[in-house]
C-alpha cells in the first residue's frame, strides 16, 4: 500500500498498525495546500459474496457518519472523509501525534491511586461526551487512548462499531450477521462478548483501566471467581477501600449492577478526591514523574509530620506570622511544613493528606498565593518561592505546560532545583527526605514544596501576576 493514492487524494506514506479488524496507515492528503497528515482506516469483509458488501457498506456508511459527528470533540480525533474503493471501506481522520497509554504506562510502571483516579477521571469526561452522543465506543483500552503530543491531553481513538463490518457473514437462512465480537479480552464483559453491548461496557472497559495500571498486570492476566464470573484482583495490590470499592463496582460481571452512567463513576471519584488515599512510600517513582502533577521529593516530610506544632493554632493570620518568622530565622525545614499547613487552611481542606484536585487547586486565592511567595522570596534574597521555581522552568527553555505533562521538563526541573541526580533521561537518583537541604545556600527554588500536587498549585500561582 505505501505509495498508493486513493481516490486520486489519499496518498499511504507508511502502515501504522494492523489488527484483526483491519489496518491503518499514515497517509497525506493531496487535495490540500502543504498536503498534511492523516490516518487512513482500511475494512474489508472478509465474506466477499455481494449481498454481505450491500449490508457492509449500509452499515459502514451508518457508522461513519456517526463518528463524523463525535469528531467535533477536541479530545475525539476530527474526522475528514469516508469512500469505498475497489471493495474495501476507508475512513480518514486526523492523525494524533503522540504516544498511546500502553506505551506511557509500559515504561512507568505502576500508577498510586491517586493518580489512578486522575486518569479514570480523564478518560471519563471524554467518555461522557461520548456517550451523550449515544455511541457506545466498544473497545476502550490503553492501546486506543493517546497522550497528545501538544498538550497532554488523552485522545480516544479507534472506535469499534464499524469493525462489525469484518465479520458479516450469510447464515444458512439467508440472513446477514456478524461472526466476530467487536472489543479487546481483558477489557470486554460478558454482555459484550455476546454481541449486546450496553453503555455500561465502556465503564467496565475503563474499570479495567484503572486495575491495570493499580497493579502492573494486563487486562486479561486476571483470574476469575468460577462462581460469580468477577475478576480476582485485590490480591495483587494494597488498594484502599475506597478506590478498591468503586473499581469493583465498574467491573462487576452482571451489566446490571454496574454503574449505568459516567456521571454516577464520576461523583464517586470526586468523593474520593476528597478523602486521603494510600501513600505508597516508593520515593520517586517513574510513574509518579510521568504524570509531573506530583512533588514527593520533599514532601515525605511533610506528611510524615502532617500535624499543627503545639501552640500553632489554626488562625490564618497566626499561620502566616509564623511562617514569617520560620523564614526570617532560617528554620528552612519547620517553614516548609508550616507552608503545607497553610496551604491546607486557605484552601479549606479537611485533614493533611497529600491530594489536591484540579478544581482545589484553581480555587486558591490570588492575595494568599501571592503573600506565600513575597513571604519566600523576601526572606530568601529570591532563591526560594513560586517565583524563584518559576524562574527555574523558563531558564530550561520550558513552559508551564511542558512542566505540568511533559516527564523530560518535570525531571530537568527536579534537577535543577536539587530534588534529583542524574539526567533528564532516567528515573532514578531522586532525593529521599534524610538527603533534602533545608539550608539557605540549597540549590534555587528547591523549597517550598506545597503538595503532591505541585505542579497544579504553581501553575495556579503563575496566572496570579506574582
Amino acid at each position: 500500500m505505501t505509495n498508493k493514492i486513493l481516490i486520486n487524494r489519499y496518498k499511504i506514506i507508511s502502515e501504522l498498525g494492523k489488527g484483526s479488524f483491519g489496518t491503518t496507515y499514515l497517509a497525506v492528503d493531496l487535495d490540500i495546500p502543504n498536503h498534511p497528515q492523516c490516518v487512513v482506516k482500511q475494512l474489508a469483509p472478509s465474506d466477499p459474496r455481494p449481498k454481505v458488501f450491500q449490508v457492509a457498506k449500509k452499515l459502514f456508511e451508518k457508522e461513519a457518519i456517526a463518528l463524523q459527528n463525535l469528531g467535533k470533540h477536541n479530545q475525539i480525533p476530527n474526522f475528514f472523509d469516508y469512500f469505498e474503493e475497489e471493495g474495501k471501506f476507508y475512513l480518514v481522520q486526523e492523525f494524533i501525534e503522540g504516544n498511546d497509554l500502553a506505551k506511557e504506562i509500559d515504561s512507568q510502571r505502576i500508577f498510586t491511586e491517586n493518580e489512578t483516579v486522575k486518569l479514570l477521571t480523564e478518560i471519563l469526561e471524554v467518555l461522557k461526551y461520548v456517550h451523550q452522543q449515544k455511541v457506545i465506543h466498544r473497545d476502550l483500552k490503553l492501546q486506543n487512548i493517546m497522550r497528545r503530543k501538544s498538550d497532554g491531553k488523552i485522545v480516544l481513538i479507534d472506535f469499534g462499531a464499524v469493525k462489525e463490518i469484518k465479520g458479516l457473514t450469510v447464515t444458512s437462512q439467508g440472513h446477514t450477521t456478524t461472526t466476530i465480537a467487536v472489543g479487546t479480552p481483558g477489557y470486554m464483559p460478558s454482555e459484550q462478548a455476546a454481541g449486546r453491548p450496553k453503555f455500561c461496557s465502556d465503564i467496565y472497559a475503563v474499570g479495567m483501566i484503572g486495575i491495570e495500571v493499580l497493579t502492573g498486570m494486563g487486562a486479561n492476566q486476571f483470574s476469575e471467581n468460577p462462581s460469580t464470573g468477577e475478576i480476582i484482583w485485590k490480591n495483587q495490590v494494597n488498594v484502599t477501600n475506597n478506590l478498591g470499592l468503586v473499581l469493583d463496582k465498574m467491573v462487576l460481571y452482571d451489566w446490571r449492577n454496574r454503574y449505568q452512567t459516567v456521571d454516577e463513576v464520576m461523583g464517586e471519584l470526586r468523593n474520593i478526591s476528597k478523602r486521603p488515599l494510600s501513600y505508597k512510600r516508593l520515593g520517586i517513582v517513574p510513574a509518579i514523574a510521568a504524570l509531573v502533577s506530583v512533588a514527593l521529593v520533599s514532601i515525605t516530610s511533610i506528611f510524615s509530620k502532617g500535624v499543627i506544632e503545639a501552640g500553632e493554632g489554626k488562625d490564618v493570620e497566626a499561620m502566616y506570622n509564623r511562617l514569617d518568622a520560620l523564614t526570617e530565622g532560617g528554620q528552612w525545614r519547620k517553614a516548609n511544613r508550616q507552608n503545607w499547613q497553610l496551604i491546607n487552611q486557605i484552601g479549606d481542606r479537611d485533614g493533611d493528606y497529600s491530594y489536591i484536585s484540579v478544581s482545589e487547586a484553581e480555587q486558591f486565592s490570588c492575595p494568599d498565593l501571592q503573600r506565600i511567595n513575597r513571604i519566600w522570596t523576601q526572606r530568601s534574597n529570591g532563591r526560594f518561592g513560586y517565583t524563584a521555581q518559576l524562574q527555574v522552568i523558563y531558564g530550561n527553555g520550558d513552559t508551564l505546560e511542558a512542566f505540568r505533562d511533559d516527564v523530560r521538563a518535570w525531571r530537568r526541573f527536579a534537577i535543577a532545583v536539587g530534588w534529583k541526580t542524574g539526567t533528564d533521561k532516567d528515573d532514578n537518583g531522586y532525593l529521599s527526605d534524610k538527603d533534602l537541604k533545608f539550608t539557605i545556600d540549597a540549590a534555587k527554588g528547591h523549597l517550598s514544596t506545597d503538595s503532591e500536587n505541585f505542579a497544579l498549585i504553581l501553575t495556579r500561582a503563575a496566572s496570579c501576576e506574582l
